[in-house]
């Protein structure tokens, strides 16, 4: 009986590579795992069958200190448009912040699939949402929430008019969405990617129907989709 013979493992890695560049695969998404790959995420407005108004503290990555914020939501649920095997999805729902303190100035520099390496100085607007990471319940047991799932505090942006996106973009910038903690009654939830940001797009409303069932830390909720609005994919921050 022959004993099998074993490629080298620095061929075998060369090998890979032309099959990905023949296929036309970039090699560095395609070694994007779980959360931290830059699929497109789908943002529909919901009616919740149980609404929330609660509150909450709250600190971003880019605040100086937690502060109070008042929820109100569902407004919206968001789920990736498609995602392979040997990826986790991500589903955040998400809640107006009602009333928000004013906050000062704050500018990031962020990167996305869209803009080509290039990055947007971006002036950071007052809040408007803050983004809880849920669980889907389709069948059986609830989906898994990826261990690398913020929470995100939404900002509305400043300089908009003098941005210049990418004409790949799906639409207008709408938000930056800023990894942040969060602390509600004895519990605290911390940042757990805090290098992930999102870019949120606006999207030619369409009319999305049905109706899925979901748990936060609120508890489960059955949210009656409306129409699709946003569309966000990841970013990282360019220093």
């Amino acid at each position: 009986m022959k004993s099998q013979s074993h490629s080298p493992p620095w061929l075998i890695a060369i090998s890979l590579l032309a099959a990905l560049i023949l296929v036309g695969i970039p090699p560095e998404r395609a070694t994007a795992q779980g959360f931290e790959s830059n699929i497109v995420h789908s943002v529909v407005s919901v009616q919740a069958s149980n609404r929330v108004l609660h509150g909450l503290q709250v600190k971003s990555s880019v605040d100086e200190e937690r502060g109070w914020a008042n929820l109100k939501g569902p407004e919206f649920y968001s789920f990736p448009d498609n995602v392979s095997d040997n990826e986790t999805p991500g589903y955040l729902t998400w809640y107006e912040l009602r009333k928000p303190a004013p906050e000062g100035p704050k500018a990031l520099k962020l990167t996305d699939a869209y803009s080509d390496g290039n990055p947007l100085s971006i002036a950071l607007g007052q809040p408007a949402f803050f983004l809880m990471p849920s669980q889907t319940v389709v069948s059986g047991p609830p989906s898994e929430i990826p261990a690398t799932l913020n929470h995100f505090k939404l900002y509305r942006i400043a300089n908009l008019a003098a941005l210049k996106v990418s004409e790949k973009a799906p639409g207008r910038l709408a938000y930056v969405g800023v990894p942040a903690e969060e602390w509600h009654h004895s519990e605290h939830y911390p940042i757990k990617s805090p290098k992930t940001f999102l870019m949120v797009y606006e999207w030619d409303a369409e009319v999305v129907d049905g109706n899925v069932t979901t748990i936060d830390q609120f508890g489960l909720n059955s949210l009656t989709k409306s129409s699709k609005r946003y569309v966000y994919v990841l970013a990282k921050e360019s220093k």
